[in-house]
């Protein structure tokens, strides 16, 4: 398959109203809808998903343009680590979710003997015992208030009220509080935040137009970053690092960029790619400053702080066909890191967002493994957590990065709406890709970032 083929196929992963369906986009000549007019260049910020992508797309076009990234490394929150166990474990993105995107289309075509969707069990805390989800939903203990926390869950996108929190909407509900942190960590943990800080309308507005499918599919080996490796050597050889950059000013003809370096860019279009939080924070000034409406955009919607944690263990003493662990106090979320993967080691990844995320991090790291060490032995009584634990263990946090900050963006309480303000273009020549402005419901993932840099790249061949 040419490359230009391929990419063209990878469209048809987009959702509806950004191309046309599968079944007519197949039969067009080109991979951006309309006349394609921009003889330009272009200056990409950043070399993530994102930015790669949009390279990826230009370069299909024969588009003058250069990529640079603050960092020494390319990937943004796509990052592995390969020390510390027998198969490399991811640091940031983990998962495909869903078998209707780009990202999956785009591994299929290149790895496709190297994933695997996740078949195995969730295990929830309830009453201190792990139980199945069929057992929440069909327990007489719980007199049908399982079944309708996960009917809740199911219709996240029809909510029919007005603006509250996650927390608030759910004591509308006959909700057993026994549930709750099981539904902080199916909600608020997920977005990378937590149920108090999880807008309803824009938690709707996200769960509404989300398509890319409900599968959850999983390198069993190698590493996610290999398959942009893979797929976009070209763009990748051009990247150019440690250019971080602290002014765009974008008042002239061309838009001139200046680093922290000291090097100067020009271009005539921009596609920022940076994270969420780099803009929060105003590491970058714009001349002209940005609109209040832009401006309004960044400080609603939410980015997460998020805390991976591994620990690893001389042998299983968690369920054979255990996926994830979830409803801890302390740690929303666990997952069998090396589950259906080609790896004889045994690991578990604490997944930590929010006021939880928070809370650990104002210990020591001693203190934080001992708080998960003790919790899993509480789930795990008579599984010798204690004498299993081998010692090791990694903790990443995302927000200690100094060119990310965070982790991914959520549905802010008063951020619905905002995401198409993040993504509109400015003055023609300031575009704005990355998952936190992905219109179609799938911000806070890598086919998200990939499909908002579509929507830059096709806005600037069409202008």
């Amino acid at each position: 398959m040419q490359r230009r083929e391929l990419l063209r196929k990878l469209m048809l992963g987009l959702p509806a109203g950004i191309i046309l369906p599968g079944f007519l986009a197949s039969c067009k000549d080109d991979l951006i809808p309309g006349e394609v007019n921009f003889k330009g260049k272009v200056l990409i910020i950043g070399a993530g998903a994102a930015g790669i992508y949009a390279a990826a797309l230009l370069e299909e076009y024969n588009i003058d343009y250069e990529i640079i990234e603050a960092s020494s490394i390319a990937g943004g929150r796509i990052r592995s680590e390969s020390a510390f166990s027998d198969i490399p474990i991811e640091l940031g993105a983990e998962e495909i979710h869903g078998s209707r995107s780009v990202l999956y289309d785009l591994a299929h075509h290149y790895a496709a003997s190297k994933i695997k969707e996740d078949d195995l069990t969730d295990y929830y805390l309830f009453n201190n015992q792990l139980r199945t989800e069929k057992y929440l939903r069909e327990s007489a203990e719980l007199a049908g208030e399982g079944e309708t926390l996960f009917q809740l869950l199911d219709s996240l996108g029809t909510y029919p009220g007005n603006n509250q929190s996650v927390s608030q909407y759910l004591t509308e509900f006959p909700i057993d509080s026994r549930l709750f942190d099981i539904a902080n960590a199916l909600i608020g943990n997920d977005y990378g935040s937590d149920n108090d800080r999880i807008g309803m309308l824009a938690l709707r507005e996200a769960e509404s137009k989300y398509s890319s499918g409900d599968e959850s599919f999983k390198f069993v080996t190698g590493s996610y970053w290999e398959l942009f490796e893979s797929a976009f050597q070209t763009s990748l050889s051009k990247v150019i690092y440690n250019q971080q950059v602290v002014t765009i000013d974008y008042s002239g003809a061309l838009v001139s960029v200046a680093t922290a370096s000291g090097s100067i860019y020009a271009a005539d279009k921009i596609i920022l790619t940076v994270p969420l939080g780099v803009l929060k924070e105003g590491d970058i000034s714009f001349s002209p400053a940005l609109s209040a409406a832009k401006q309004s955009a960044i400080d609603k919607i939410g980015f997460g702080n998020i805390l991976k944690i591994f620990l690893k263990f001389s042998s299983r003493f968690w369920a054979e066909d255990t996926s994830s662990i979830i409803g801890g106090a302390r740690v929303p979320e666990y997952w069998v890191t090396h589950a259906g993967k080609d790896s004889t080691e045994q690991v578990l990844t604490a997944f930590v967002a929010g006021d939880r995320a928070q809370y650990l991090k104002q210990l020591s790291e001693a203190d934080v493994i001992n708080t998960l060490i003790s919790e899993l032995n509480t789930l795990y009584p008579s599984g010798g957590v204690v004498s299993k634990y081998t010692g090791q263990y990694l903790i990443k946090d995302w927000s200690a990065e100094p060119f990310i900050k965070g982790a991914y963006s959520f549905p802010g309480i008063n951020s619905a709406g905002e995401r198409e303000s993040l993504a509109e273009a400015v003055a023609e020549k300031l575009y704005f890709a990355g998952e936190a402005s992905n219109v179609n419901g799938h911000i806070g993932t890598v086919h998200g970032a990939m499909e908002s840099s579509y929507i830059a790249v096709s806005q600037i061949l069409t202008s």
